[in-house]
């Protein structure tokens, strides 16, 4: 039986609750702000915000009479009829790899990729490499709230390159403070993306493969346009990945520190082509086989990680069995929790579809929900002074969309805290607690009363791994480590209150929404957990994507990443 038979032989169970008065709108009708026909991400008209997801979703209860589900009084008993009724009208569909047309890790390029990903050599100090923020065993990320990228030390001041997750400290800053101002995002799943790549999109796609970049020049009205010097055809995994080298905090240092990016590429190139007399490598054997000839340029260097990248596909969820039609792949917790998700809020439910929906459950849109701030900032193009970080607005400098940051994808959500922008919740509880009250959650977070934050080590943000980590290793207060944390965070509640209010314009603000219980917080954390596929929590499943040991002596350079934790055991 396929998987339309397996539904049409479900529905035949439940066919007389399908009636057209319980559902009215589908949840892609009330999935929050669209962007423009003709534009990428956030480029259309302001259409509401994060927090809605569908309308009316309704059954009978025993005495006939209608009754919202997933309200606080829902019989968990109820979630299964319930969840295929969801189903059903929403279409909701599992993610699939097969129309993306993307690589396994075995083809020649993602194999060259998978190399260069864990080389040390494409770091202007030779210090760190792609897997420094990114490793598979990390969830895709590093496991920290804010990436440490050059001159790493452990908690000795030893240089540790290697040393990735906690206790990796930056050297080159005061009380070993990283600065990288955002938090490495998973790159699982990165090949489902085609629309936009970073918190701020700064890397996007738009029609007829044209890709802005940092790199776009800028027309008379401020718009970015198409970066020149990507070839055609170039993905949007490829593109990103021509950026991190260029940054100074995450992989650049301070090497050829007054060349422009494409001059800082080819100085990189040079160290993989064998032009370089201090860098003698196989690498260009390597290029051969991968592309059919020895030259090795950046467009390749960028394009066979991008491939090595697009090979991670980790969908196979308890979410996704469900949805083939295994009844039991999940909890009455979890399909208790997927009403909810699913559920709009004028019908009792959580709103989430509203920015992660869609298979990889993203929007690939950016809203306006009141993240923590803290760190070093972006340094705000828009030209105010503040260590603060207006998001998609230093993009684009639309001031309707400060503080706006995208949507990530929830797929494997659980191994890949700390979340948000800045990492600053370590739990799924807290960032479904955020969406309750941000004010609430802020204050919580900080240990603060009456606006001001106390001083407090014992404060749940002080409890941060890294910000521990960063006390012990300095003898210093959580509040002497980040003193304007707490005032940047409530800064950016204020201005979502505003939105609110109508008094700022914002292109996609969270919406007020009445309290979850601390059951339906439960149930929504427990669904979210089974989107999680089990192959990234297994080392022996992820060994194809990781540099070795044992591939030391057949590394094309004598500088592989070969990635261990605090305690020297191999990640």
């Amino acid at each position: 039986m396929n998987n339309s038979e397996m539904k049409i032989s479900r529905l035949s169970m439940f066919g007389g609750l399908l009636l057209a008065s319980f559902f009215t709108v589908s949840i892609y009708a009330q999935e929050g702000p669209r962007a423009g026909a003709r534009g990428g991400p956030d480029n259309g008209q302001r259409v509401g915000g994060p927090g809605d997801g569908g309308q009316n979703l309704r059954s009978p209860d025993s005495q006939g009479q209608g009754r919202q589900l997933g309200s606080p009084n829902d019989n968990i008993d109820n979630a299964q009829e319930n969840l295929q009724i969801l189903i059903a009208e929403r279409e909701l569909t599992s993610a699939n790899s097969q129309s993306f047309n993307l690589p396994s890790i075995n083809d020649p390029k993602a194999q060259l990729g998978k190399l260069l990903f864990f080389a040390k050599n494409l770091g202007g100090e030779q210090s760190t490499a792609c897997a420094s923020c990114h490793h598979p065993m990390l969830g895709g990320g590093d496991n920290l709230s804010l990436p440490v990228g050059v001159t790493a030390v452990d908690e000795f001041e030893q240089s540790s390159h290697d040393l990735l997750a906690f206790g990796r400290f930056n050297s080159d800053a005061v009380n070993n403070l990283p600065s990288v101002s955002r938090n490495s995002p998973t790159i699982f799943n990165l090949g489902f993306n085609t629309r936009a790549l970073f918190w701020d999109s700064r890397v996007e796609s738009r029609r007829g493969g044209v890709i802005l970049t940092p790199d776009s020049p800028v027309d008379e009205q401020g718009r970015r346009l198409r970066d020149p010097n990507l070839p055609q055809g170039t993905t949007l995994a490829a593109a990103q990945a021509r950026f991190p080298v260029t940054s100074p905090v995450e992989m650049r240092g301070k090497f050829v520190a007054d060349s422009n990016n494409q001059d800082l590429r080819a100085a990189l190139t040079n160290r993989f082509n064998n032009t370089d007399n201090e860098f003698s490598s196989d690498w260009p054997s390597l290029f051969s086989q991968a592309y059919g000839d020895d030259d090795v340029t950046f467009n390749r260097i960028s394009d066979a990680i991008g491939e090595y990248e697009r090979s991670m596909v980790f969908i196979n969820n308890p979410w996704k069995d469900y949805l083939d039609g295994n009844d039991n792949a999940l909890t009455q917790e979890q399909k208790a929790g997927a009403i909810l998700f699913f559920g709009g809020r004028q019908e009792g439910g959580a709103g989430c579809a509203g920015c992660h929906r869609g298979p990889t459950l993203s929007s690939d849109r950016h809203h306006l929900v009141a993240y923590p701030q803290f760190g070093p900032g972006k340094g705000n193009d828009s030209g105010s002074n503040t260590s603060n970080d207006f998001g998609r607005e230093n993009v684009n400098n639309n001031e309707d969309q400060r503080y706006h940051f995208r949507a990530p994808t929830l797929l494997n959500i659980a191994v890949t805290a700390p979340y948000g922008h800045t990492g600053a919740y370590q739990t799924l509880e807290e960032v479904i607690g955020h969406y309750n009250n941000p004010e609430e959650a802020i204050n919580r977070l900080f240990s603060a009363q009456d606006g001001i934050a106390l001083n407090d080590d014992s404060a749940p943000f002080c409890q941060l791994p890294q910000i521990q980590g960063l006390m012990q290793k300095n003898n210093q207060s959580c509040q002497s480590l980040y003193p304007d944390a707490y005032e940047n965070s409530i800064a950016v509640v204020n201005h979502l209150q505003q939105a609110r209010d109508g008094d700022v314009e914002a292109r996609s603000a969270l919406r007020r929404r009445r309290n979850l219980s601390s059951t339906q917080i439960a149930h929504l954390a427990s669904f979210m957990r089974a989107l999680t596929d089990p192959c990234v929590l297994n080392r022996e499943c992820l060994a194809p994507w990781i540099v070795e040991e044992s591939d030391i002596a057949s590394f094309p350079d004598s500088m592989p990443l070969v990635a261990h934790d605090k305690d020297g055991s191999r990640l």
